[in-house]
């Protein structure tokens, strides 16, 4: 008969399993220190990227300062922005130029444009053709965020991941300059637009008038046409009846009879040729000497339609609306709002500490595996070579 096997002992002995982990104590430090340097190896190798925010805000007011006469004009010509009354204006102003940029930043074209520039990003299109290009430098332009105040967050802020904290900072400094130069063009192109749009309204209105003047003209000519043959009949009959000079008697158009009654005569119902032909040929001789202008000036809203076209050729609105299209040109928008990417925050991505403290673990744990299997192994070879 073969001997009876001892029954299997199923209480764990922790003394037995640290004296194993203890003689083994070197394999497993190894262990851990092996897999910790590849833990920083990994780290090392792993592509790191950078989480970068700056606030960014409205440019200071006093920058607008030399904007406030064509503010002014605008609001004079019923061109200034209003966003109840008049929505299709335009204003020059911290507020509105900050508006603007975000619109403008926002359609990520200088992102784009900005990115175009980068050789990481030229070494990751290189390859590909123009729409799959254009879809990637989007892709990376949606890396760069202009983000909205919030209810923990006063200020707007820009925002960024890249993989070189430098040279993202960079990118994001050339497409926001990008795109101030483009408001100013924008804002240069605007007022040109209001100055010819002033200049054809000025044009419309002056054509207009001098239609109207025209008309009064010829209705005036027409009146005095009538007048002088109206005159020339008269003259005619007082020389027939020997009317040399006015025989009216001014006293003689209001008598009082003996009974007391006035007797009133309108002097429109006196015959004209009674004021004798001397007369009446003088008036026609003045009639017909009067210049064009003297002619007018008896025409009815002459004056008042000669005072809108002087003041509309005097007009100087377009010509001050060219003047401020100069003054944008010439200046520089960089201060239009106000960012400092040198007191950006900045926080790298890569987990480095978070990598050696898993390998670290992780290389704990298989040295420890490593000396409990071969412990293991080793035992039960030994009760096998005693069998």
């Amino acid at each position: 008969m073969s001997a009876a096997r001892p029954p299997h002992d199923d209480e764990i002995d922790l003394f037995g399993f640290f004296e194993t982990l203890w003689d083994g104590k070197w394999k497993i430090i190894a262990t851990t220190f092996v897999a910790a340097l590849v833990g920083v190896a990994f780290s090392l190798v792993q592509p790191n990227s950078y989480q970068v925010s700056t606030s960014i805000q409205t440019g200071d007011q006093s920058v607008f300062l030399k904007y406030t006469s064509i503010n002014a004009l605008l609001k004079k010509e019923g061109l200034l922005f209003d966003g109840e009354t008049n929505p299709n204006g335009y204003r020059i102003d911290s507020d509105s130029i900050f508006e603007q940029f975000v619109v403008e930043f926002n359609d990520y074209e200088e992102m784009v444009d900005a990115l175009s520039s980068s050789e990481y990003v030229q070494e990751a299109i290189k390859n590909l053709d123009e729409i799959d290009k254009q879809g990637v430098l989007i892709a990376f332009a949606k890396s760069f965020e202009l983000k909205a105040p919030t209810k923990n967050v006063e200020n707007w802020h820009l925002s960024f991941e890249w993989h070189d904290d430098l040279e993202g900072r960079q990118l994001l400094k050339d497409a926001i300059l990008k795109t101030l130069v483009n408001i100013r063009n924008a804002a240069k192109e605007n007022i040109d637009v209001l100055a010819t749009a002033v200049d054809t309204r000025n044009s419309r209105e002056l054509e207009s008038l001098h239609n109207e003047m025209s008309l009064i003209e010829n209705k005036q000519m027409g009146r005095d046409k009538k007048r002088i043959q109206y005159l020339i009949e008269q003259s005619a009959i007082a020389k027939e009846l020997g009317i040399e000079r006015n025989k009216l008697d001014p006293n003689g158009l209001t008598q009082s009879s003996e009974n007391g009654i006035s007797l009133s005569f309108n002097s429109i119902d006196v015959p004209y040729y009674l004021r004798g032909y001397k007369a009446i040929d003088k008036e026609i001789e003045l009639i017909r000497n009067r210049t064009q202008e003297q002619m007018l000036l008896s025409a009815d809203n002459y004056l008042e339609l000669k005072e809108k076209v002087v003041s509309l050729e005097n007009d100087l609105a377009s010509s001050q609306l060219r003047d401020a299209s100069k003054t944008i040109e010439i200046d520089n928008p960089n201060d239009w709002i106000e960012f400092d990417m040198a007191l950006a925050d900045s926080k790298s991505q890569r987990k480095s500490k978070l990598y050696v403290a898993l390998s670290i673990v992780s290389g704990g744990m298989i040295g420890v595996l490593f000396v409990l299997v071969s412990n293991a192994v080793r035992k039960r070879r030994e009760r096998l070579a005693k069998a």
